[in-house]
């Protein structure tokens, strides 16, 4: 990854804590189009997409970075990503797909269980949801 990408990418993550949503899409969307496997550049992009209500959008942006991650907890972040902004964009039988992608790998399976069980309140599955919830809680004990 190249230095200007990096620079880019904190100026990005700098303006989403400012609030400043489109700066951060500038930023972030420069970061990604100089290092196309920058798989935290292109998360926060889609972030700063999904905060300024532009989901589907911020789901293409992390769908095209999954075939170019540049590790599996990459592809997770990914996968995580795309999930919760897909949950926010009302697609909830895809953000289960995607919840469920990242489910058994190291490190994301409290993350996906508490993204099932969002996705399952919504779809008024709600004794599903208490059970991923449950999951949740139990996985974030050990850990």
């Amino acid at each position: 990854m190249s230095i200007v990408a990096r620079r880019y990418y904190d100026r990005g993550l700098k303006a989403i804590r400012d609030n400043n949503l489109e700066g951060a899409q500038e930023n972030l969307r420069a970061a990604v189009d100089l290092a196309p496997t920058f798989g935290n550049a292109r998360v926060a992009y889609a972030v700063a997409l999904a905060k300024a209500g532009d989901c589907p959008r911020a789901g293409q942006i992390l769908r095209a970075g999954l075939a170019r991650a540049s590790s599996p907890v990459s592809a997770a972040a990914m996968w995580a990503t795309l999930g919760d902004v897909l949950t926010m964009g009302g697609d909830f039988f895809a953000a289960e797909e995607a919840f469920r992608q990242v489910a058994p790998v190291p490190g994301f399976a409290a993350r996906a269980a508490s993204g099932l069980a969002r996705v399952y309140f919504k779809l008024g599955r709600h004794a599903e949801a208490v059970a991923e919830l449950k999951k949740a809680a139990a996985i974030s004990a050990r850990g």
